[in-house]
């Protein structure tokens, strides 16, 4: 077998593969033994006609399944002899055979580029720190009041902070006929909420108890993963029947012992005092969160591996069946790949780093690594170890936490390059 292999690209391979006729008459005569015991035969016993009556009947569904079976061999003969890693199925094309002859065919197909990480040091990132505010505490705490409130069933029109239970039907905007399989009973808002939607709020303000009202809500088509391309997507927007089946008051307790002793504190100090460290917890994941997303773009900057564009495709394919289970409205397919390309492009490049941080770096995860993250965890958190561990003895949670275990090495790794910036809020 003779291959030529040509290089398009960075990212594509053509193989062109010549492959002798004889090891393509030798498949024929497999091939027409498989069908003589198959087919049945008028005159014959199955498995018994002659291989020239067999040839003469199936000679050219015989001949196309030998040259199949032949290329498939050759191809995956040839990608193994030379260590190619495909990410796609190879395209086949300019097929060449006559009996007798050498078979010849061009096989086409994406590959992982070669690519070294090249010097990562000084890479620029920006870190964000921010502290927890008054107004921030003061917010948790007025969530709090409203969770430990008392409610009271009012008449007068509904205002900010008050509970309304209603019936919720989506509408076509056009006709106004209800949308079936889109009406919910008994659904509960505290309006200034914004669980709908700060302008959802505002058009119930002032509703009443048995009161029905148009509403509509401003949806975002598509998700747009990448921010800078916020700007270039559709709104849409969703109408509604809201029937408001009853106002409620909330009447908020003090913030004094007993709420505290409510929420297992000791004093309103210590409340405060949990309610601030649990907000700065969330801002420093938060932080840590974009921070480990700078590393990651800089990375993928400074490296800018070549991407296989069937790998861009396969990840639009996921994003777009993602997005279709959770959208409530036609997806325009083309429009939604459109819009997010040059995000799946930078997820793939970022992938490809990753994989590269991993085999240069040489990092690995251990089942021990593993359970002392377990062991840590519990003790942090005043949970019982081995309840933790019977939880990730999955081998699903544990290849989870072994992915999480692995990220963490590979940003320590770019931020041990990285000159961090750190930016105060």
């Amino acid at each position: 077998m003779n291959i030529t292999i040509n290089t398009p690209s960075k990212t594509e391979r053509e193989l062109v593969i010549e492959v002798p006729g004889e090891d393509v008459i030798r498949e024929i005569g497999k091939e027409s033994e498989r069908i003589r015991k198959q087919k049945q035969i008028p005159g014959f016993r199955q498995g018994k006609a002659p291989l020239e009556l067999i040839n003469l009947q199936y000679g050219k569904q015989i001949e196309a399944t030998a040259v199949d079976t032949v290329m498939k061999n050759a191809y995956r003969d040839a990608i193994k002899e030379h260590r190619l890693h495909p990410v796609n199925t190879a395209e086949i094309s300019d097929i060449q055979y006559k009996p007798g002859l050498p078979l010849i065919f061009t096989a086409r197909f994406e590959v992982v580029p070669d690519f070294s990480l090249g010097d990562l040091n000084g890479m620029q990132a920006e870190r964000e720190e921010r502290e927890v505010t008054s107004e921030m505490i003061e917010f948790e705490l007025k969530d709090i009041q409203y969770h430990f409130g008392t409610l009271r069933t009012k008449e007068k029109p509904a205002e900010i902070g008050d509970r309304i239970t209603f019936d919720i039907t989506e509408i076509d905007p056009a006709t106004g006929v209800s949308l079936i399989g889109r009406a919910f009973t008994n659904d509960v808002l505290r309006l200034g909420e914004q669980y709908y939607g700060s302008e959802f709020d505002e058009q119930l303000i002032g509703v009443k108890t048995g009161e029905t009202r148009r509403v509509s809500r401003q949806l975002e088509q598509y998700v747009i993963a990448n921010p800078q391309q916020q700007g270039t997507q559709s709104p849409t927007e969703e109408n509604y029947l809201v029937t408001v089946k009853k106002v409620e008051a909330v009447d908020l307790p003090e913030i004094d012992e007993n709420l505290a002793k409510e929420m297992n504190y000791d004093s309103v100090e210590a409340l405060h005092n949990g309610v601030k460290e649990r907000l700065q917890n969330q801002l420093h994941k938060a932080a840590q969160k974009k921070f480990s997303e700078n590393l990651e773009k800089e990375a993928v900057r400074i490296v800018n591996p070549s991407v296989p564009q069937s790998l861009v495709e396969r990840y639009l394919d996921g994003f777009e069946k993602d997005y279709k289970k959770m959208s409530k409205t036609p997806v325009d397919s083309r429009k939604l790949r459109e819009e997010n390309k040059d995000y799946a492009r930078e997820q793939v490049q970022w992938y490809l780093v990753r994989e590269k941080i991993i085999e240069t770096q040489q990092f690995t995860v251990t089942d021990q690594e593993i359970d002392d993250y377990l062991k840590d965890y519990a003790q942090k958190n005043l949970l019982d170890a081995e309840r933790i561990r019977l939880q990730y003895r999955s081998d699903d949670r544990r290849k989870e936490l072994k992915e999480k275990l692995m990220d963490n090495k590979i940003y320590e790794f770019l931020e041990s390059k990285a000159d961090v910036i750190v930016l105060k809020r």
